[in-house]
Protein backbone atom coordinates (compact mmCIF):
# COMPACT_ATOMS: atom_id res chain seq x y z
CA UNK A 1 0.00 0.00 0.00
CA UNK A 2 2.76 2.02 0.87
CA UNK A 3 4.40 1.56 -2.95
CA UNK A 4 1.07 2.46 -4.32
CA UNK A 5 0.81 5.46 -2.23
CA UNK A 6 4.44 6.59 -3.23
CA UNK A 7 3.41 5.91 -7.12
CA UNK A 8 0.84 8.05 -6.98
CA UNK A 9 2.36 10.93 -5.82
CA UNK A 10 4.76 10.61 -7.85
CA UNK A 11 2.66 10.40 -10.59
CA UNK A 12 0.74 13.42 -9.86
CA UNK A 13 4.72 15.28 -8.94
CA UNK A 14 5.40 14.56 -12.23
CA UNK A 15 2.37 15.70 -14.32
CA UNK A 16 2.94 18.65 -13.01
CA UNK A 17 6.54 19.28 -13.73
CA UNK A 18 5.76 21.78 -16.82
CA UNK A 19 3.47 23.79 -14.36
CA UNK A 20 3.95 23.99 -11.20
CA UNK A 21 7.33 24.03 -8.86
CA UNK A 22 6.43 21.12 -6.23
CA UNK A 23 9.14 19.02 -8.09
CA UNK A 24 12.23 19.94 -5.59
CA UNK A 25 13.18 16.35 -4.79
CA UNK A 26 13.76 15.35 -8.58
CA UNK A 27 17.31 13.58 -8.69
CA UNK A 28 19.66 15.53 -11.08
CA UNK A 29 22.99 14.46 -12.41
CA UNK A 30 25.97 17.00 -12.42
CA UNK A 31 27.77 18.71 -15.81
CA UNK A 32 31.16 17.89 -14.16
CA UNK A 33 30.46 15.00 -12.58
CA UNK A 34 28.91 11.63 -13.60
CA UNK A 35 27.32 9.30 -11.41
CA UNK A 36 27.48 6.07 -11.36
CA UNK A 37 24.20 5.29 -11.71
CA UNK A 38 22.39 7.19 -13.70
CA UNK A 39 18.97 6.83 -12.27
CA UNK A 40 17.42 8.68 -9.19
CA UNK A 41 14.92 8.25 -6.69
CA UNK A 42 11.62 10.75 -6.38
CA UNK A 43 9.66 9.51 -3.71
CA UNK A 44 10.70 5.65 -3.61
CA UNK A 45 10.30 5.51 -7.19
CA UNK A 46 12.96 5.11 -9.71
CA UNK A 47 13.47 7.92 -12.05
CA UNK A 48 15.92 7.80 -15.53
CA UNK A 49 16.98 11.76 -15.66
CA UNK A 50 20.11 10.84 -17.79
CA UNK A 51 23.57 10.36 -18.06
CA UNK A 52 26.53 13.27 -19.42
CA UNK A 53 28.61 10.18 -19.88
CA UNK A 54 26.47 8.85 -22.87
CA UNK A 55 26.85 8.67 -26.05
CA UNK A 56 25.65 12.03 -27.38
CA UNK A 57 22.56 11.68 -30.10
CA UNK A 58 24.79 13.05 -32.35
CA UNK A 59 26.96 10.63 -32.26
CA UNK A 60 25.09 7.49 -32.41
CA UNK A 61 26.17 5.17 -34.68
CA UNK A 62 23.70 4.39 -37.73
CA UNK A 63 20.84 6.95 -36.10
CA UNK A 64 18.37 9.06 -37.62
CA UNK A 65 19.17 12.67 -36.25
CA UNK A 66 17.54 15.48 -35.96
CA UNK A 67 18.24 18.56 -34.56
CA UNK A 68 17.36 21.83 -32.89
CA UNK A 69 18.61 25.27 -31.57
CA UNK A 70 17.07 26.66 -28.61
CA UNK A 71 14.84 29.65 -28.74
CA UNK A 72 13.91 31.96 -25.70
CA UNK A 73 10.43 31.88 -24.11
CA UNK A 74 8.89 34.53 -22.92
CA UNK A 75 7.95 32.76 -19.96
CA UNK A 76 11.29 32.73 -18.76
CA UNK A 77 12.34 33.70 -15.20
CA UNK A 78 14.55 37.09 -14.81
CA UNK A 79 17.90 36.70 -15.59
CA UNK A 80 17.67 34.07 -18.67
CA UNK A 81 17.89 36.15 -21.42
CA UNK A 82 21.36 34.98 -22.76
CA UNK A 83 20.42 31.07 -22.71
CA UNK A 84 21.19 29.74 -26.46
CA UNK A 85 21.88 26.33 -27.19
CA UNK A 86 20.91 22.68 -29.02
CA UNK A 87 19.22 19.45 -28.64
CA UNK A 88 19.36 16.40 -30.83
CA UNK A 89 17.61 13.71 -31.48
CA UNK A 90 18.53 10.50 -32.52
CA UNK A 91 16.21 7.34 -33.70
CA UNK A 92 18.10 4.24 -33.85
CA UNK A 93 17.91 0.27 -33.31
CA UNK A 94 18.14 0.37 -29.62
CA UNK A 95 15.88 3.79 -29.14
CA UNK A 96 15.85 6.93 -28.42
CA UNK A 97 18.55 9.23 -27.36
CA UNK A 98 17.96 12.91 -26.73
CA UNK A 99 21.03 15.26 -25.67
CA UNK A 100 20.68 19.07 -25.02
CA UNK A 101 23.82 21.62 -24.60
CA UNK A 102 23.50 24.91 -23.28
CA UNK A 103 24.95 28.27 -22.00
CA UNK A 104 24.36 31.46 -20.42
CA UNK A 105 22.57 29.20 -17.68
CA UNK A 106 22.71 30.72 -14.18
CA UNK A 107 25.79 28.66 -12.38
CA UNK A 108 24.36 26.08 -9.83
CA UNK A 109 20.86 25.77 -10.55
CA UNK A 110 19.04 22.73 -11.36
CA UNK A 111 17.45 22.31 -14.42
CA UNK A 112 14.70 19.94 -16.02
CA UNK A 113 13.91 19.50 -19.53
CA UNK A 114 11.38 16.99 -21.22
CA UNK A 115 10.60 16.13 -24.59
CA UNK A 116 7.35 17.35 -25.83
CA UNK A 117 4.65 16.68 -27.93
CA UNK A 118 4.23 20.80 -29.55
CA UNK A 119 5.99 23.06 -31.36
CA UNK A 120 7.97 25.90 -29.47
CA UNK A 121 5.01 28.50 -30.30
CA UNK A 122 3.31 26.04 -28.38
CA UNK A 123 5.38 26.22 -25.42
CA UNK A 124 6.06 22.31 -26.17
CA UNK A 125 2.51 21.63 -25.71
CA UNK A 126 2.05 18.00 -23.98
CA UNK A 127 5.37 16.16 -22.79
CA UNK A 128 5.69 13.25 -25.50
CA UNK A 129 4.73 9.94 -23.86
CA UNK A 130 5.60 6.61 -25.70
CA UNK A 131 2.14 4.60 -24.23
CA UNK A 132 -0.21 7.92 -24.54
CA UNK A 133 -2.24 6.49 -21.69
CA UNK A 134 0.70 5.58 -20.13
CA UNK A 135 2.47 6.96 -17.09
CA UNK A 136 4.29 10.39 -16.80
CA UNK A 137 7.26 8.97 -15.63
CA UNK A 138 11.02 7.68 -17.53
CA UNK A 139 10.24 5.66 -18.93
CA UNK A 140 7.23 6.31 -21.09
CA UNK A 141 8.72 9.95 -21.04
CA UNK A 142 12.20 11.36 -22.13
CA UNK A 143 13.51 13.69 -18.74
CA UNK A 144 16.98 15.18 -18.34
CA UNK A 145 17.98 17.05 -15.40
CA UNK A 146 21.11 18.65 -14.62
CA UNK A 147 23.03 21.07 -12.30
CA UNK A 148 25.27 23.82 -14.58
CA UNK A 149 28.08 24.60 -14.01
CA UNK A 150 30.15 27.48 -12.60
CA UNK A 151 30.21 29.03 -16.12
CA UNK A 152 26.46 28.63 -16.72
CA UNK A 153 26.63 25.91 -19.15
CA UNK A 154 24.68 22.92 -19.62
CA UNK A 155 24.43 19.51 -20.89
CA UNK A 156 23.08 16.26 -20.43
CA UNK A 157 21.93 13.26 -22.44
CA UNK A 158 19.07 10.78 -22.28
CA UNK A 159 18.44 7.50 -23.56
CA UNK A 160 15.42 5.21 -24.07
CA UNK A 161 14.66 2.00 -25.13
CA UNK A 162 11.52 3.01 -26.81
CA UNK A 163 11.60 4.64 -30.71
CA UNK A 164 10.14 8.05 -30.45
CA UNK A 165 7.59 8.65 -33.41
CA UNK A 166 6.91 11.76 -35.08
CA UNK A 167 5.10 12.69 -32.02
CA UNK A 168 8.55 13.94 -30.95
CA UNK A 169 8.67 17.85 -31.78
CA UNK A 170 10.87 19.82 -29.02
CA UNK A 171 12.54 19.65 -25.70
CA UNK A 172 11.27 22.02 -23.09
CA UNK A 173 13.62 23.75 -20.73
CA UNK A 174 13.26 25.34 -16.99
CA UNK A 175 14.43 25.51 -13.74
CA UNK A 176 13.70 22.91 -11.28
CA UNK A 177 12.51 25.19 -8.43
CA UNK A 178 10.25 27.61 -10.81
CA UNK A 179 8.93 24.57 -13.19
CA UNK A 180 6.11 27.10 -14.52
CA UNK A 181 9.01 29.29 -15.64
CA UNK A 182 9.84 27.57 -19.13
CA UNK A 183 12.82 29.24 -20.32
CA UNK A 184 13.10 28.12 -23.83
CA UNK A 185 11.98 25.24 -26.55
CA UNK A 186 14.00 23.58 -28.95
CA UNK A 187 12.07 22.25 -32.08
CA UNK A 188 13.68 19.21 -33.97
CA UNK A 189 14.36 19.81 -37.38
CA UNK A 190 14.39 23.64 -37.38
Amino acid sequence: MKRMLALALALSLTAVACGSDDAADVPVSTTTTVAADPMGEMDGVQMYMGDAAATPASEVPGAEVVTGRFDLLDTRPQGYDAVTGTAALARHDDGTTVTIQLSGLKPGVVFISHVHEGTCAEYGGDHYRFDPDGSDLPPNEIHLAFRSTEGGNGFMTAENDGVVDERAVSVVLHPRDLLDNKIACAQFGS
